[in-house]
């Protein structure tokens, strides 16, 4: 692993851990400042909105200008928002994660086709290493830090330090060499239409159906948890096993991705996420309950392992071009979302999950086609 690999690693570990402390823990707080669940809702939908744009512009510009430049514009602007929360203001605070998601949205396109580009085996294995499986085993411990700190009525302590953390990750960035900037040729600012062919439509599609679906009902997983009687701690306690199980996943998911190839791998997750959200929907118990959640959790990570390779292997110029216009695409779409999560929750609390797994498995069925159109 060279140097700039190292330093992502680096920096990841540092800003996931962080977050951990206060960013798992935002819809209780913003129930406690007396928003509703409905405008928590909007919040959500408007951090998505926020991330569509920065995946969209820093996909460009990490193919105009290069990888770092690009890097260090996004996650200058997702490092100081937290701030935000210390006022306790409702406005304020409602703008934190939209803030920060654009900023994320921004870095995202340059970091995935870093990795990828400077990797040269195994590059679904070290693409999760460094974007998953590393940065998913501290929070086992800051996850329910932060959750007993919340308990404790010292959330803007658990703020502060996140900051901290946020700030020495950006730092870490400043180090990374970019012989790539050196290289380009400028390209048009709007690359042509006939740069990108047929794929990456059945691609912006099936990626913009699961991520709807995962959007309707992500928010969602904290509240339907309190409503079933169980408790902040035991929502950090699971979140706490959730790293542990992101991290082994990972692992699973790049050893998956490079050994059966990208598209194989993202269809047969489909099919297994889907089986794991109805038995999260109609699951009783709370052990029930952790291994269907962990279950979606681990084989979600195949999704993030396969799109990076997916665009290597299709397209040999304008990648994170590509790779911006299809998270892009996803996140417009998922936009009203969390608001159609809470629609769902009027035909019971068991729709929105059923929901996420019959759209998962259709766009499993979509992804059959294209491989058999593309013999990937």
């Amino acid at each position: 692993m060279n140097k700039n690999l190292k330093l992502i690693a680096a920096s990841n570990i540092i800003a996931v851990s962080s977050n951990a402390l206060w960013i798992m823990y935002l819809q209780y707080f913003f129930l406690d400042l007396g928003m509703s669940k409905a405008k928590i809702g909007l919040v959500f939908s408007l951090a998505l909105l926020f991330n569509a744009f920065g995946n969209l512009i820093g996909g460009r510009i990490a193919d105009l200008f290069g990888y770092k430049k690009t890097l260090l514009i996004g996650y200058s602007i997702y490092t100081f928002p937290p701030l935000l929360l210390l006022t306790k203001n409702s406005v304020l605070s409602a703008l934190v994660y939209p803030i920060m998601s654009f900023g994320s949205g921004i870095g995202m396109p340059a970091k995935s086709l870093l990795i990828v580009e400077q990797t040269e085996k195994r590059k679904g294995l070290t693409y999760m290493l460094i974007q998953r499986i590393l940065p998913s085993i501290p929070p086992a411990v800051t996850a329910p830090i932060g959750a007993w700190l919340y308990e404790k009525g010292l959330y803007n302590f658990a703020v502060l330090l996140g900051f901290l953390g946020l700030t020495i990750s950006l730092l870490l960035l400043v180090f990374i060499k970019d012989e790539r900037a050196m290289k380009i040729t400028k390209p048009p600012i709007l690359p042509k239409i006939k740069a990108f062919r047929f794929p990456i439509l059945f691609l912006m599609f099936t990626f913009a159906l699961d991520s709807f679906s995962r959007e309707a009902v992500l928010w969602i997983v904290p509240i339907y948890l309190r409503d079933k009687g169980y408790s902040i701690l035991d929502y950090g306690f699971l979140i706490s096993l959730q790293t542990l199980i992101i991290a082994i996943g990972g692992t699973f998911a790049g050893v998956f991705v490079d050994k059966l190839s990208p598209l194989k791998a993202l269809i047969w997750s489909w099919f297994v996420v889907s089986s794991a959200l109805l038995v999260f929907g109609f699951g009783r118990s709370y052990v029930i309950l952790a291994l269907a959640y962990l279950t979606w959790k681990a084989f979600r990570m195949v999704s993030v392992a396969a799109l990076p390779l997916l665009i290597e292997e299709l397209y040999k110029e304008n990648k994170a071009t590509a790779f911006g216009i299809i998270t892009s695409f996803s996140t417009l779409i998922s936009i009203p979302a969390p608001s159609f999560g809470g629609f769902l929750l009027g035909f019971g609390a068991k729709a929105p999950f059923v929901f996420k797994a019959v759209v998962n498995s259709v766009a499993s069925t979509m992804l059959l086609d294209l491989k058999r159109r593309q013999n990937l």
